[in-house]
């Protein structure tokens, strides 16, 4: 009976955390992300619709607004373009992420995307999806066998004690959870969008 206490209050926390969670690292607010390279895409070029597809119709007034003020001070030079730029690149990405519904805590230093993302976009560049497939099949494999393994350690222990019972639930509770968090991740689609069908 307290074991399967342990094992209940041991799935909801690990839930609540797993569920509560923030990505604090998004792809998009970074300096070198793909909105802020499109803001300064917009500006050099003169041409709005480079930015404009990065957000939502709630949102294009706004950053067509901000456009127009960024662009006649980004044309004026020196100190001027570097200030419009950088303002302009913020406003775009707080309103990319306003449509995606997401937080926006300001604009992050530019720094290279995380290995997925890289994967993930070549496979956008080049049209061929399996660097993609593989890189899930191979840390699916390594990830959920790592704790498959624990759990399996674990249970050929579990009725010794008392201790080694709670090592089997901490086991089992991380391996379920895994298992079934990256399932429901897989069924659920994107998170978020920027709200066009």
């Amino acid at each position: 009976m307290r074991t399967r206490k342990l094992l209940i209050s041991s799935i909801f926390i690990l839930l609540t955390i797993t569920f509560n969670s923030v990505d604090s690292n998004a792809h998009c607010d970074r300096k070198n992300g793909p909105v802020a390279v499109a803001a300064k895409e917009a500006l050099k070029t003169g041409d709005f619709s480079k930015v404009a597809i990065w957000v939502g119709k709630e949102q294009e007034t706004e950053l067509r607004n901000k456009f127009r003020q960024s662009l006649s001070v980004y044309q004026k030079g020196g100190d001027s373009k570097a200030v419009a730029k950088n303002y302009f690149m913020e406003t775009a990405v707080r309103l990319h992420r306003e449509a995606e519904g997401m937080p926006f805590t300001g604009l992050k230093p530019a720094k290279p995307a995380a290995r997925d993302i890289q994967v993930a976009e070549k496979a956008l560049m080049t049209g061929n999806l399996e660097p993609v497939m593989e890189m899930f099949s191979d840390a699916i494999h390594d990830e959920g066998g790592k704790w498959f393994q624990k759990a399996m350690e674990a249970k050929k222990e579990k009725d010794k004690t008392v201790s080694a019972g709670r090592k089997w639930v901490d086991a089992y509770v991380k391996y379920i959870v895994y298992m079934h968090k990256l399932y429901q991740t897989i069924e659920k689609g994107p998170p978020h969008g920027v709200g066009e069908q």
